[in-house]
């Protein structure tokens, strides 16, 4: 059984949405009836990607970010929210990518960096 969403009238942002898992979150969220904000840091294919959401009658927001910049995240969210009013889940698909030895010695900030991956969390 596959479950079905109405998230009609909220709003999503999905980082690394430009291709990949994250790009298939973003369609799913608009497929559900939530607008989409798509970040990513490869420009062109998150234009792409985006366009081909809007080709399709979903409304979605193209935002670059380099999500590692604590500004430019910052940022991304004011995006979001001034655009569509709101911000109601959030998607990480972005990341670093490491050797699992090379994560296995990140410490702190930089392990939460290298291994936050793939949360999503609804607002109540």
């Amino acid at each position: 059984m596959n479950p079905t969403y109405d998230f009609t009238g909220q709003v999503a942002l999905v980082t690394g949405a430009s291709s990949g898992m994250g790009l298939a979150t973003a369609q799913a969220f608009a497929e559900a009836g939530a607008a989409v904000v798509l970040a990513d840091i490869n420009d062109q294919t998150l234009g792409a990607a985006t366009d081909e959401l809007t080709a399709s009658g979903y409304r979605a927001l193209a935002v670059s970010c380099d999500v590692a910049n604590e500004d430019q995240a910052a940022a991304m969210v004011e995006r979001a929210v001034a655009t569509f009013g709101r911000l109601d889940m959030a998607f990480n698909s972005s990341g670093l990518w490491r050797q699992p030895t090379q994560s296995a010695r990140c410490g702190g900030r930089a392990w939460w960096r290298c291994s936050w991956d793939g949360i999503a969390w609804p607002s109540s």
